[in-house]
């Protein structure tokens, strides 16, 4: 498994794992933004969370991340932007 693979498995596991842990940034983030995200962050690595996980599953982890506040809005606003590994690291943890 790539590091940058590990990186991301790790990230999305910080989401759900950290949901509600203290951070800065409003909470206020959409399934259908969480979902974005997501997406773009795999993206980023050249891979496909869509045929990854399937349709269903990242529905169901996006209304998690939704519903739990577990991505922050500045970091969702820096992580959409990035276009890098190295970019993303640099947003910090999703629930900050």
């Amino acid at each position: 498994m790539s590091i940058a693979r590990t990186l991301i498995g790790a990230s999305l596991l910080t989401l759900t794992a950290c949901a509600g842990t203290a951070g800065s940034g409003s909470r206020d983030v959409s399934a259908a933004e969480c979902r974005a995200y997501y997406v773009h962050i795999y993206e980023i690595n050249g891979e496909d969370i869509t045929a990854m996980m399937g349709e269903a599953q990242l529905d169901k982890d996006a209304a998690t991340c939704a519903e739990h506040g577990s991505v922050t809005r500045r970091h969702l606003d820096c992580a959409m932007k990035a276009s890098s590994m190295q970019q993303l690291q640099e947003c910090g943890l999703p629930n900050t």
